[in-house]
């Protein structure tokens, strides 16, 4: 397959969804979830080029050998292939495909109080990542935020809106100049992800979502620090009570099949 090496930015990305793994995983099944998760958000890409075992190594902080028990289990699971040679290296080989039913028994599964909970950290960071944004933003960053409200706007297929409005959230944090709220943000949309994606064809909300964006890349835009929080954490919240109706609305159709 032809191949190319991953940018900086996205190995930037990676580095920072350090933390975002389940609670007691050995280090080489850490790194194997922060590839995963990458490929799942999109930072990671089919085609892709890892660096070097070496580089990548240093890069995480891990051993060799460490790397390449990560390596070797998400190639059992057919996301990566290597070569060798000094042309060689672990290139993406797939996406990541979740079935619509272990997505909706996840969004079920979560209770109302978990989902808040999320939905309360979701509208610190994004609040306050749009209020840096505003004072911060270079044209670049702003730029960046216009071509995620498109590509999120003009999507056809649900979960490749779902993975443009994901990055669009982290590219808020990224235009605040924070490596912290990024990571942050990071963390938290690899979490909500794979919750939005069990709800198939939002229609109405989805207008919605595209008109949030554009109110907050507008007050980022005209530097509007105050604004751009308020129609962040808008956002926000709106999301959050959507996520909230489904999970009841999944929670209640499991008990009338019971």
């Amino acid at each position: 397959m032809a191949s190319t090496a991953i940018s900086t930015s996205a190995l930037d990305l990676l580095l920072l969804l350090r933390g975002s793994e389940p609670e007691g995983l050995g280090r080489a099944d850490q790194v194997s979830y922060q590839i995963e998760t990458a490929i799942l958000m999109g930072i990671l890409a089919e085609g892709d080029r890892l660096p070097t075992e070496s580089v990548l190594a240093a890069e995480l902080g891990i051993s060799p050998i460490t790397l390449r028990q990560s390596l070797a289990a998400l190639r059992t699971k057919g996301l990566i292939e290597t070569s060798r040679g000094r042309s060689g290296g672990s290139v993406i080989r797939r996406q990541i495909e979740l079935t619509d039913t272990q997505l909706q028994h996840k969004l079920r599964e979560t209770s109302t109080e978990a989902l808040r909970d999320l939905g309360d950290l979701g509208a610190a960071i994004a609040s306050m990542s749009a209020r840096l944004a505003a004072g911060r933003a270079d044209q670049q960053n702003v730029e960046h935020l216009e071509d995620l409200m498109r590509r999120h706007r003009d999507s056809v297929d649900e979960r490749a809106r779902r993975r443009m409005d994901s990055r669009f959230h982290v590219a808020v944090s990224i235009a605040a100049q924070s490596s912290r709220l990024t990571s942050a943000a990071l963390q938290l949309e690899a979490e909500l992800m794979t919750l939005w994606w069990s709800l198939p064809g939002r229609n109405g909300h989805a207008s919605t979502s595209v008109e949030q964006h554009e109110a907050i890349v507008d007050c980022i835009r005209a530097g509007d620090a105050d604004a751009a929080a308020s129609a962040a954490e808008l956002h926000s919240r709106s999301e959050t009570e959507y996520l909230i109706k489904q999970h009841l609305r999944l929670s209640m159709q499991s008990g009338e099949g019971a």
